[in-house]
């Protein structure tokens, strides 16, 4: 669930705290809390140094005007996917009892920084539990997070008591390896919700703009049929195998680039990967010329030129494809012009142009990407 709201938790200019311990019962000051919120309120929500523990990791507070829900954030650094996704964890108290038959419900606002995930998401399990051995607990859940500032919720019902000296929401984080800042959290009992569910209506499909309205080299104007909206950098973006960073470069057209950096040549060249996705219709014997701009910071190869591949493929698994292709850039910006004739077809929204990186241990950046239909 999406809901771009932010509950007004927060008095004048005060941002939520980051280093002292939470109350140990709901103070005075929470009762505008919780008139709020349906239920009743069981954490403080203006509170985000939550315990956290594992290997592998770092966290850190973040404070940022543009963080909703109180200006400011807790970032987890994960470095390695664990063997559970509860090896890294933050434990967020709550401040009542839980009794069998209890609803309960928390929210909270999220993104991803980066992620190994080929999806793009960062991944946070949600548990209510007990925070003392035998760790009993219920309502796990698995919340996937996108790169925007979103508020996501989880509500179960509880199947056994867990003491108020005990109860707190367990935030799972060794899912993947991952970057993942969460900011303000709410934890109600006696309700399923906390924002109340919006019926929006469904958004459009996205669609082709005109090439006129688009910056872009001269000579692609006479291309053929643009088919892909190189404005929009919102790529799928994902591996084990590096990082990858959105650059802002005034030299280039569009003046947006992506750095791609490989620490290490991948078990697969798609270890570390992006995909630009297409929007209409693909039906076999298309035919289609790609225009990437890139230029190479670092690369780890013989004449020290980044190595890319590309292919036109399915947006999901298993990932069929056609017309596989490699390509080398240099340390200026240039233009390499693909072509690609379709062997199968695909629904509209269902085609990707994707490159890999992971062929090679280097850094390079990928300006805009033109797709376009040439018959």
């Amino acid at each position: 669930m999406m809901i771009r709201h932010t509950l007004a938790l927060c008095t004048g200019t005060a941002l939520l705290a980051l280093a002292a311990p939470a109350a140990a019962q709901l103070p005075p000051e929470l009762a505008a809390f919780d008139e709020q919120v349906p239920g009743h309120l069981i954490n403080d929500p203006t509170r985000i140094d939550w315990a956290s523990y594992g290997d592998n990791y770092e966290t850190n507070g973040r404070q940022a005007a543009d963080i909703p829900g109180g200006g400011a954030a807790r970032v987890f650094d994960v470095k390695a996917k664990g063997a559970f996704p509860y090896t890294v964890a933050a434990n967020v108290p709550l401040l009542a009892e839980i009794k069998s038959g209890d609803q309960v419900t928390v929210g909270f606002y999220a993104r991803v920084v980066s992620t190994e995930r080929s999806d793009g998401k960062g991944i946070i399990g949600v548990r209510f539990q007990e925070n003392a051995a035998p760790y009993g607990g219920f309502g796990d859940s698995n919340v996937l997070v996108g790169s925007e500032w979103e508020w996501y919720e989880v509500t179960a019902r509880a199947d056994k008591r867990i003491r108020k000296a005990d109860a707190i929401v367990a935030l799972q984080l060794a899912g993947a390896r991952q970057q993942i800042e969460i900011g303000q959290t709410v934890v109600v009992r006696g309700s399923p919700t906390i924002i109340a569910k919006q019926t929006a209506p469904a958004a459009p499909a996205p669609s082709l703009k005109d090439p006129a309205s688009i910056e872009m080299p001269d000579a692609l104007r006479s291309a053929g049929q643009l088919v892909n909206d190189p404005t929009n950098r919102a790529w799928a973006n994902g591996g084990t195998a590096g990082r990858w960073e959105a650059l802002d470069v005034p030299e280039i057209w569009l003046q947006k680039a992506t750095r791609f950096t490989t620490t290490q040549v991948g078990e697969n060249r798609w270890d570390l990967t992006t995909a630009i996705p297409i929007l209409p219709e693909v039906k076999e014997g298309d035919t289609f010329t790609v225009a990437v701009v890139a230029r190479t910071i670092s690369a780890q190869t013989d004449d020290g030129k980044g190595l890319i591949y590309a292919r036109m493929q399915s947006a999901t698994p298993p990932y069929e494809g056609f017309g596989d292709k490699v390509f080398k850039i240099g340390d200026k910006w240039q233009m390499v012009n693909l072509p690609f004739t379709a062997t199968r077809g695909f629904g509209a929204g269902d085609a990707t142009v994707t490159l890999h990186f992971a062929g090679a241990a280097q850094n390079v950046e990928v300006g805009p990407v033109y797709i376009f239909k040439t018959n």
